[in-house]
């Protein structure tokens, strides 16, 4: 059975902290990373666990980045 840990709180609390000073692709950046080194997954699907996060976090700060940058 696996069990699910999260982000340690150090974490989420640097992501929003990010976000809400308007640094989403800095956060996202810093997500992937860890993703990449802590769990030891390829860039895909560091990629794509990301990007669900920032979807279920951060919907709006993510739309709105998405609309500037031109990315749908």
């Amino acid at each position: 059975m696996v069990v699910k840990k999260g982000l340690p709180v150090e974490m989420q609390e640097l992501l929003k902290q990010l976000v809400m000073n308007g640094h989403i692709r800095i956060a996202g950046t810093v997500l992937y990373v860890y993703c990449r080194r802590m769990y030891q997954v390829d860039d895909e699907t560091a990629a794509r666990w990301m990007v669900t996060y920032f979807h279920r976090e951060f919907p709006q700060q993510l739309q709105r980045h998405r609309d500037r940058t031109g990315k749908v």
